[in-house]
């Protein structure tokens, strides 16, 4: 059989360029661990928390790439109230930074992951 020289630089560009996609969704896609251990009502909060928000705000709720970290007085319960928080999770955010996450999580989900982050709140320094 004549092997295609053609055919061959297709099929390696088309391999690397599979390679690089598959990397790429293994590398995106893997969720942030935590690196707080939490008591025992919060770890429902934590799990979920880290399965859909921390690639974006990072572990624990301390800042990411591409969001803020949720430790801070801006965001404690003085300021930013649970609605509020239940709000941007099902819409987004008004300026289109926060996708909107409505049927990732639960309604109890969410309940769960407010509950971890209020709870990081109170034992951290909270700074602006």
């Amino acid at each position: 059989m004549k092997f295609d020289k053609e055919k061959g630089k297709k099929m390696k560009k088309f391999i690397l360029i599979s390679l690089v996609l598959i990397l790429n969704f293994f590398i995106t896609s893997c969720s942030v661990e935590p690196r707080k251990t939490v008591p025992e009502e919060y770890k429902a909060g934590q799990k979920h928390y880290h399965r859909i928000c921390a690639n974006c705000h990072g572990p624990d709720a301390m800042g990411g790439n591409r969001a803020p970290k949720l430790i801070q007085k801006i965001y404690s319960t003085d300021a930013y109230s649970d609605e509020k928080f239940i709000q941007i999770i099902l819409n987004g955010s008004n300026s289109g930074s926060m996708p909107s996450l409505e049927g990732k999580l639960s309604d109890k989900e969410i309940q769960q992951v407010i509950k971890y982050i209020r709870y990081l709140q109170r034992v951290s320094d909270l700074t602006s």
